[in-house]
């Protein structure tokens, strides 16, 4: 981000004051002296000698890392931490510990919510990048005070996950679902840069202007987090649309990854690939194509869930989520409201728009863009773009898995 890089000593002086300030308003510091004063200075020397270039690389030293992790873990309290990949550069990332479905939904059973189950195992825990991720060198990493990246497409994304090394994958529309729940069911919707800079209902809301309308990553405000408190996951609404691993419509079929299996290395989410599953109304798992299986179509205005596509158009359709509507005499299963494909209370306090295309190959964009206006919310979904659109609103997050 050019303004906080380059120029002589003062310059830079200036620089790091600027910096220091930045990470106390990301991690909501009012004031600090001692041991956290001493982590923020080292955040924000770290956050501007390092990886300061769009697709750079820059291994840090072995001290560098030590400090930097520790920094994070003074200033969050433990609740952050840093991962680092085979190439010796950190991402700041939260963990998210297992959830059940009864946790999640106000009807859910004590199933365990499908983003935590990989290859039928359950997982303790996931963790989430804190941030929309940066390029370097081809890869994703969450850092803050960064301008994310942008005009990606969905394999680039994907593949910029994967190659960091065991454990690294895309950041699953699964376990998005699970964060997004978890806000609802806790009484929170997450904002965000909808509008050029700033929230578009709270227009006092803003975060560090970059360029093209988009914010320094963790520039905003606590309402910019997944849970109200500086400790979380920045920018689930807004900024950039963050492209989903697991999920995709082919011609208006819903098709998912089986629960999170999508963060397993050998997983196949090619256009043609065998892993991908169709749901049936009973909630089993189906090869694509199988009769009755579940599908969003477009009628009267409002995207229904339903067993048959009557609408032919090769249009994008779209309404709120809220008002996503089931066919008459359809029974949905519980995995259709775990993975929020449809709301469990029609009507009920949601944010975000849904978007479709019921022809084609289309794979997810969510949280809106700073320029979604009131379509943006964490409930917000795109499904009309291929996986080949580098469209310039499309960035993504990383997510890990510690026992790969």
């Amino acid at each position: 981000m050019s303004s906080f890089t380059g120029g002589d000593k003062s310059a830079k002086k200036e620089q790091l004051l600027k910096a220091e300030q930045h990470i106390r308003v990301t991690y909501g510091v009012e004031e600090a002296s001692g041991e956290k004063q001493e982590a923020i200075e080292v955040m924000a020397v770290r956050t501007l000698e390092n990886m300061t270039g769009y697709n750079t690389i820059h291994p840090w030293s072995e001290s560098d890392l030590r400090e930097f992790k520790l920094s994070v873990e003074i200033i969050s309290g433990g609740t952050n931490t840093v991962l680092v990949d085979d190439w010796g550069i950190p991402s700041v990332m939260v963990r998210f510990p297992l959830l059940t479905n009864r946790e999640l939904l106000q009807n859910g059973s004590d199933t365990v919510h499908p983003a935590f189950m990989i290859r039928e195992q359950p997982q303790k825990a996931l963790y989430v990048s804190k941030f929309q991720n940066i390029l370097i060198g081809g890869r994703g990493y969450s850092l803050p005070l960064k301008d994310p990246a942008y005009g990606v497409t969905f394999d680039m994304a994907s593949n910029a996950c994967r190659t960091k090394g065991n454990g690294w994958h895309l950041f699953s529309f699964a376990l998005r679902s699970a964060l997004v729940l978890w806000t609802w069911k806790n009484g929170f919707l997450p904002r965000g840069n909808s509008d050029e800079g700033c929230n578009y209902f709270y227009r006092n809301e803003k975060g560090i202007p970059t360029t093209g309308g988009r914010v320094a990553t963790g520039s905003g405000p606590v309402t910019w987090t997944h849970n109200k408190n500086w400790n979380g996951i920045y920018d689930l609404t807004g900024n950039v649309n963050e492209w989903n691993a697991g999920l995709r419509l082919v011609d208006g079929e819903i098709q998912i990854i089986p629960g999170g299996n999508c963060a397993i290395p050998e997983c196949d989410m090619s256009e043609n690939s065998s892993d991908w599953r169709a749901i049936l109304p009973d909630g089993s798992l189906a090869k694509p194509g199988s009769r009755d299986s579940l599908k969003y179509d477009f009628r009267n205005g409002k995207i229904v869930i339903t067993t048959r596509i009557e609408n032919d158009t090769n249009e994008s359709c779209n309404c709120s989520f809220g008002d996503i509507q089931i066919e008459k005499g359809l029974e949905i299963p519980e995995i259709i409201y775990s993975l929020i494909l449809c709301p469990e209370i029609p009507q009920g306090k949601y944010d975000g728009w849904r978007w479709i295309k019921v022809k084609g190959e289309c794979l997810p964009l969510c949280g809106g863009a700073h320029r979604a206006l009131n379509h943006a919310g964490v409930f917000f979904v795109g499904l009309t773009y291929p996986r080949t659109m580098n469209y310039e609103l499309a960035g993504f997050r990383s997510a890990y898995i510690l026992n790969e």
